[in-house]
């Protein structure tokens, strides 16, 4: 198969990104349909266990099988790619098992003692045993984010979420009707079977791959020195992972508890966390699914630059996404902002849902530019300055949540949301500054795209609200909205010279890098 370059991966990565976010977002929509808030949010924080067992397991392997394969690769060392693949192997199949078991033999202690809800133990038990699966395939994804072949991980994902929409639609028909046990449990079986789908296709990929028969340069390094020097990018970002995963946990605990501290009972608490956790959030992410892709393209394509010493690209693709990805946010943040309360009755028939979203929306410039930002970092090898940030992001967020939460509820909740992320956000583009030769150009990646978005926004509302028939749908409303909000914002954007085919044709590397 050919290797794309970084244009063509990226456009392949955010339409497999975009496809598994529409997936899901539809997986999500049909499960608080059918378990109301109180499940979702039970169900959220069985998945916070789950998803902190899948970190400890495999905590930076894509990220830095990707980057270790790519220097390898641009050395022209192919036999030195197969060493490395089979040392990754090793350690994900011994750490995933080791984690998978002792999760699933401790799932009545955690669900009783952490969780503090007996319900989510069948779901936690079904959960663990697709940890193993979910590692050997994060590896296998990371190779081929370095060899350039987008389109096989991409179309992995794809397929995974095509089998987990399909069988939770099927086992919540069967057995979702009784507790919310028995639905958590029907859910995460469908998790389960569509990681081992996606771990199968993986591994065939692989085995057939023709690059995988090249035996091009000397492998001169012994077993022992590729593992160490595999611990040493794995540490600091095993220990970022690690003690995010630690964090997420105590929040997702402290959140609800903090919620239940502020008036709310024990039910409204569970229920407002799953409509933030279950509802809101996944909303606000779908469009990160567009700079997810970008970010996993550009840490192999930012390691092989720096291998080769090329200091005017690295600065040319950090500063045209970081762009890019800031246009993104702003019209973002200005059609949630004025349709956010449309998009929640249209979604989820619920309008706290919207005003939710309103209000946690001017999270995502700072938090989608704080995503590319650390992958940029991760392929300069700034790990340690990733885990530093992490670290002060992790003791402030929880002391937040503990002693805020209480006080000031919801309103508490989203007020810390957006002070962490700006803070973590200025203290990652400092150290990129730092560390290469950018140049910030504020009005162009933030000015004029904010002013862009802005009027895009405001003008549309206006339109729905005084132009559309008053007994227009809401399907309607919402649509053309978005749709004049767009497309005004692409007009200005090219009136005030900000995007341009410059800016685009910057990512593009189909020549030699």
């Amino acid at each position: 198969m050919k290797k794309q370059g970084l244009a063509m991966s990226a456009y392949i990565s955010t339409i497999g990104s975009v496809a598994t976010k529409t997936l899901g977002m539809i997986s999500t929509v049909y499960i608080s349909n059918r378990i109301g808030a109180e499940g979702v949010g039970l169900y959220q924080l069985a998945m916070t266990i789950y998803m902190m067992a899948y970190t400890i397991a495999s905590a930076g392997m894509s990220t830095s099988v990707s980057k270790l394969v790519a220097e390898e690769l641009g050395k022209g060392n192919s036999k030195g790619v197969k060493r490395i693949m089979k040392v990754f192997f090793l350690i994900s199949i011994a750490a995933s098992v080791t984690i998978s078991g002792l999760v699933f033999i401790n799932a009545p202690f955690i669900a009783n003692h952490v969780i503090k809800d007996s319900r989510t133990i069948l779901g936690l038990r079904i959960l663990s045993l697709s940890v193993p699966f979910m590692t050997v395939s994060s590896c296998l994804k990371g190779y081929f984010y370095a060899v350039k072949k987008m389109i096989k991980p991409v179309s992995s994902d794809v397929f995974e979420q095509i089998v987990k929409v399909l069988m939770v639609i099927v086992f919540l028909q069967r057995w979702g009707n009784g507790s919310l046990a028995h639905a958590c449990g029907a859910i995460s079986l469908a998790m389960t079977l569509g990681e081992v789908f996606s771990f199968s296709y993986m591994v065939f990929l692989y085995t057939t791959d023709p690059d995988r028969r090249h035996n091009r340069g000397i492998s001169t390094s012994r077993g022992i020195d590729i593992f160490i020097q595999i611990i040493k990018i794995l540490l600091p970002i095993t220990l970022t992972a690690y003690l995010s995963s630690i964090i997420t946990l105590l929040q997702n605990v402290l959140i609800p508890l903090g919620f239940r501290k502020s008036g709310l009972t024990q039910m409204e608490s569970m229920s407002m966390y799953g409509m933030i956790e279950g509802m809101v959030l996944p909303i606000l992410f779908f469009p990160v699914a567009l700079l997810t892709a970008s970010s996993t393209v550009l840490t192999p394509e930012i390691a092989r630059a720096k291998a080769r010493n090329m200091s005017e690209r690295i600065e040319s693709l950090s500063g045209r996404t970081i762009h890019l990805i800031m246009v993104l946010a702003m019209i973002v943040v200005s059609v949630f902002g004025n349709f956010g309360e449309e998009l929640g009755l249209l979604i989820y028939n619920n309008r706290q849902v919207g005003h939710l979203l309103q209000f946690f929306v001017f999270i995502t410039p700072f938090m989608y530019i704080e995503i590319v930002i650390d992958g940029i970092l991760k392929g300069l090898g700034e790990q340690n300055s990733c885990l530093i940030y992490r670290i002060i992001e992790a003791i402030l967020s929880v002391v937040l949540i503990y002693y805020l939460l209480p006080i000031k509820g919801v309103i508490g909740f989203i007020g810390l949301n957006i002070g962490i992320n700006i803070l973590t956000a200025t203290l990652k583009m400092r150290r990129l500054i730092k560390v290469t030769t950018i140049k910030i150009n504020a009005s162009k990646w933030f000015f004029y795209p904010a002013l862009a978005a802005t009027a895009a926004g405001m003008t549309a509302k206006v339109i729905v609200i005084y132009l559309l028939p008053q007994h227009s749908s809401l399907l309607t409303q919402v649509t053309l909205g978005v749709a004049i909000a767009l497309n005004i914002y692409y007009i200005a954007l090219h009136l005030l010279e900000n995007l341009t085919a410059q800016d685009l044709a910057g990512l593009d590397i189909r020549r030699k890098v």
